[in-house]
């Protein structure tokens, strides 16, 4: 029983973007419903807009991870103060429906045709991760040499991991 092995394998998975984009999501939900007592659809929109924003300078402008992280924050904070400005005073039902509207606007412009050159449409849009993989000490090295970190896919996901 190789002991490295399991610590490493287990440190990956806590580690990986999408087990952190889980933690941050149930974190952003435990304060607005948790604490709070406010019904907030629009969680997905805000991971939406972190995403995109994270994922379309790394693969469209060949920026850094490390930018598109930044740039990512700065879009989920712009995004929270357009919404938060007009909620400011709804409670219950009415926060419910405003949220789930940005949501939805949120989703709609994602995959619409007119932003398909960097959003890749209802695909979405993968490879975008290799940079933080390279970045990560407790990812194992990665072999997939021929794809470079900012090349699409047609598979919508990462074809192979």
């Amino acid at each position: 029983m190789n002991f490295g092995s399991i610590f490493g394998d287990t440190a990956a998975y806590l580690f990986s973007p999408v087990t952190i984009a889980y933690a941050l999501a149930a974190t952003g939900l435990a304060v607005h419903f948790g604490y709070a007592g406010l019904l907030n659809f629009g969680m997905a929109a805000f991971m939406a807009v972190g995403g995109y924003g994270y994922a379309i300078p790394v693969l469209s402008f060949g920026l850094p991870w490390w930018i598109g992280m930044l740039i990512a924050l700065l879009g989920g904070a712009l995004f929270a103060l357009l919404l938060g400005i007009p909620t400011l005073r709804l409670r219950a039902d009415y926060l419910a429906i405003a949220t789930i509207a940005a949501g939805e606007i949120v989703r709609l412009l994602f995959t619409t045709e007119l932003f398909h050159k960097w959003t890749n449409s209802a695909g979405g849009l993968a490879g975008y991760h290799g940079g933080f993989r390279d970045a990560n000490p407790f990812l194992p090295a990665r072999t997939d040499s021929a794809r470079g970190p900012g090349t699409r896919t047609s598979c919508g996901t990462a074809c192979s991991a």
